[in-house]
C-alpha cells in the first residue's frame, strides 16, 4: 500500500510510511505546546528533513485541513489564550485566510527567505 502522505511504499497493510508516521507522531504529541522553534528542534533530533516534514504537513487529505492548518490554529490559541484572549481559531478558518491569501495573489515567506518585494 502507498503512504497517504509521500505516496511511497508503506508496507502490506500500512497506510502511513515510517517516515510520514513519525512527522505526524511529533505534530500530534507536540504540536501547540512547543512552537515552531521546538518543533524544528524535535523534527531535526528526529533526524527528519524540510522537504520530508512540509510533505506531510501540507498534504490535502480528503478535503480536510493540511496538519499544517491544525498546528498553525493550536499555536494561534495557546498565543492566544496567553495573552487573555480566547482562542477560538479552528483549522477551517486557517485553511480559509491560507486560501484566500492564495487567491489574492498575497503570499508568507518562509524563514531564510526574502519577504516578496524587499531587496
Amino acid at each position: 500500500m502507498r503512504c497517504l502522505y509521500c505516496h511511497q511504499w508503506a508496507g502490506m497493510f500500512r497506510r502511513t510510511c515510517t517516515t510520514c508516521a513519525k512527522v505526524v507522531r511529533i505534530v500530534e504529541q507536540a504540536g501547540g505546546n512547543l512552537g515552531l522553534v521546538g518543533l524544528v528542534d524535535v523534527f531535526a533530533a528526529d533526524g527528519l528533513t524540510r522537504e520530508q516534514v512540509d510533505r506531510v504537513l501540507d498534504a490535502q487529505l480528503g478535503g480536510q485541513p493540511t496538519l499544517r492548518d491544525r498546528m498553525t490554529s493550536d499555536l494561534t490559541n495557546v498565543l492566544m489564550r496567553g495573552l487573555g484572549m480566547p482562542g477560538r481559531q479552528s483549522p477551517e478558518d486557517v485553511r480559509r485566510v491560507r486560501r484566500a491569501m492564495a487567491a489574492s495573489g498575497e503570499q508568507t515567506s518562509r524563514a531564510g527567505e526574502k519577504p516578496p518585494g524587499i531587496s
